[in-house]
């Protein structure tokens, strides 16, 4: 996560906003309306109707969790996830999504079991990989994926 900017969309009008990492303690404002800036260190609940446009048109890396209430592993990794989200706020945004709420994506991607990881960026599908891998694995696997299209 080389990147020194971060991608912050306005809760207000809806646009996303590049900011630099130092300025984030500066109270930003989104550059269209000039409202504040909301900076969500928690995962976005990613349905059908959310889906493309908070991971399909999101300009920077997003991982996306397939995941199950009923599913131990799934449970087991939930907090590294909210960790994860809260650690790289702005550099990595994390979608989970529900499977049994959102079966219609779970067929969409093909996902056979939970919980399941893939990992965007610009919109472009990088890699994914099942199963609940600890939390210096994931992000050896988040980091290393990230960077090969560069």
């Amino acid at each position: 996560m080389k990147d020194k900017a971060v991608f912050l969309r306005c809760k207000h009008c809806n646009t996303i906003n590049r900011m630099p990492v130092d300025k984030l303690m500066d109270n930003p404002k989104c550059g269209k309306c000039k409202e504040l800036l909301e900076i969500s260190e928690k995962p976005v609940d990613g349905t059908a109707e959310n889906f493309d446009q908070e991971v399909l048109t999101w300009p920077g890396i997003v991982l996306v969790e397939f995941w199950a209430p009923w599913c131990g592993h799934c449970r087991m990794i939930a907090p590294v996830i909210e960790e994860l989200a809260q650690e790289r706020t702005g550099l990595l945004k994390v979608v989970k999504i529900n499977v049994d709420n959102e079966p219609s994506l779970g067929m969409r991607f093909n996902v056979q079991a939970t919980p399941a990881f893939m990992l965007y960026k610009n919109g472009k599908k990088l890699n994914e990989v099942a199963g609940a891998l600890p939390k210096r694995e994931l992000e050896e696997w988040i980091d290393f994926s990230s960077t090969q299209d560069e």
